[in-house]
C-alpha cells in the first residue's frame, strides 16, 4: 500500500478530534471536513429546541419547575420528554451522519443504492421540502403545545367574548371567551394524532391484507378482496354512525372508523405485489429454497412499499379533512376539547360578526393538508425508478 492509499484509507475513518468536537456541539465535526451547509442544518435544529426550552422555563411549563395552579406539572411531562429526546437525538444523529460522510466521502468507490438516489433527488425537489416543513411545523406545535400556548385553551372569559384580534389575544377570542390562538395550538393535536394514528392503521392492515392476497393469491385472495369490497360498499358516514351510536364518540372510536374504512392501500399494495411476485430475483430466491417469509420480507414488501408511501401520506391530509368534517357535524370530537372542525362548527352562528372564529381553523385545515399533498405528490415522483 503506498502512502497516499494509506492517506486515504485514515481519511475515511472516524479520528479522535472528529468524535470530541462532535461531542461537543453538532455540526463542528463538519465543519473540520468542509461541510458548512450540514453545520448549519444541525445548528438550526439545536437553535430551535433551544428556544423551545427558554420558553417552556420562562412560562414555568417545563415538568420539573411547572408551577401553573391551572395545569398539574405532570400534564408537562409529555412534551418536556419529547424535547430532550429530540435534544438527544440531534447529537447522536449529528455523530452518526459524520461518520456515514466520511466513509462515503470517495464517491468513485461507492455505489448508492435506491434509497441514497430518492434521498437525493428528494433533495431537490422544492415541492417535497415545502410540503416536509410544513408537515415538521404543524407536528413540531402539536408536540409542544402547553410551551407554545399562551394560557388553557378551556378557560372561558364571559366579559371579553368575541373580542376582536388584538396584540394581547393576536387570532381574537370565541363566544366564550377562549383564546382562538390557544385553541388551534392544541387542536392540531387532535388533527394529527387521530389523522396520523387512523392512517397508521390502514397501512398496517391494509397493508397486510394486499400483502397476503397478492403473493399467496387463490382463496386468501379472493377472500380479502370480497371483504375489502363488502366494506367499501358501505356508505361511510353510515358506518361512522353506527359506530359511534354504540361505542360513543372519542379519539379511540375515531380512529377505528378511519381505520376500518381507509383500506384502500390494500389495493394498492395488492397490485404492486402481483407484479413484484413474478420478478426473476423472486423466482431464484425460490429456487435455492429460501423460506417463504424471507421471501415476503426481504424481497417482496421493500419493492412494493414504494406506491403504499405516497398513499399513506396524501391518507394523513384526507383523514384530517374527514376528521373535521364529523366534528363540524357534531359527531366527532366533543367539547370542550379543542378540534379545528368543532371550531368551525361553533362559528357558523358568528360569521358576521366574530369572522375570525372561522378563518383561521379553516386556513390551520388547508395549510395541513396542503403540506401531505404536495408531500406525496413530490414522493409519488421520486420513488418512481423510472423518471431521471
Amino acid at each position: 500500500m503506498t502512502d497516499t492509499d494509506r492517506d486515504t484509507a485514515v481519511s475515511q475513518k472516524m479520528q479522535p478530534q472528529d468524535y470530541i468536537t462532535s461531542l461537543l456541539l453538532p455540526g463542528l465535526g463538519h465543519i473540520r471536513h468542509g461541510w458548512w451547509s450540514k453545520a448549519i442544518v444541525f445548528w438550526s435544529l439545536l437553535a430551535v429546541q433551544g428556544g423551545t426550552l427558554y420558553l417552556a422555563i420562562l412560562r414555568g411549563r417545563l415538568a420539573w419547575f411547572a408551577y401553573s395552579s391551572s395545569k398539574s406539572p405532570s400534564e408537562y411531562w409529555f412534551s418536556t420528554s419529547v424535547l430532550f429526546l429530540l435534544l438527544c437525538g440531534v447529537w447522536v444523529f449529528a455523530l452518526f451522519d459524520l461518520r456515514r460522510s466520511i466513509r462515503l466521502r470517495s464517491e468513485e468507490t461507492y455505489a448508492r443504492g435506491y434509497w441514497q438516489i430518492v434521498s437525493r433527488r428528494f433533495s431537490k425537489d422544492a415541492k417535497g421540502i415545502l410540503g416536509l416543513l410544513i408537515i415538521l411545523f404543524v407536528l413540531y406545535v402539536a408536540l409542544f403545545s402547553p410551551f407554545y400556548a399562551r394560557g388553557n385553551a378551556l378557560k372561558m372569559d364571559l366579559a371579553h367574548f368575541l373580542t376582536a384580534p388584538s396584540p394581547e389575544h393576536p387570532l381574537g377570542m370565541d363566544n366564550f371567551g377562549r383564546d382562538v390562538l390557544d385553541r388551534l395550538i392544541f387542536g392540531s393535536r387532535v388533527a394529527l394524532g387521530i389523522g396520523g394514528m387512523a392512517t397508521l392503521l390502514n397501512m398496517l392492515f391494509g397493508g397486510f391484507l394486499g400483502l397476503i392476497g397478492g403473493f399467496f393469491r387463490g382463496v386468501s385472495d379472493a377472500v380479502i378482496m370480497r371483504f375489502l369490497e363488502i366494506i367499501n360498499s358501505i356508505p361511510f358516514l353510515v358506518l361512522a354512525l353506527l359506530i359511534i351510536s354504540m361505542w360513543g364518540s372519542s379519539i379511540p372510536t375515531l380512529i377505528v372508523v378511519l381505520g376500518i374504512f381507509g383500506l384502500g392501500p390494500a389495493r394498492i399494495i395488492r397490485s404492486e405485489v402481483l407484479s413484484v411476485r413474478e420478478e426473476d430475483y423472486i423466482l431464484a430466491a425460490r429456487a435455492v429454497g429460501a423460506p417463504t417469509g424471507r421471501i415476503v420480507l426481504r424481497h417482496v414488501l421493500p419493492n412494493a412499499i414504494a406506491s403504499l408511501l405516497v398513499v399513506s401520506t396524501m391518507s394523513i391530509g384526507v383523514n384530517i379533512i374527514v376528521v373535521a368534517g364529523l366534528s363540524f357535524l357534531g359527531f366527532g370530537i366533543r367539547p370542550p376539547m379543542p378540534s379545528w372542525g368543532a371550531m368551525l362548527q361553533q362559528a357558523q352562528e358568528f360569521m358576521r360578526t366574530a369572522w375570525w372564529m372561522a378563518v383561521y381553523p379553516g386556513l390551520c385545515i388547508i395549510f395541513t393538508v396542503f403540506g401531505f399533498n404536495i408531500l406525496g405528490d413530490s414522493l409519488r415522483d421520486v420513488l418512481d425508478p423510472r423518471l431521471k
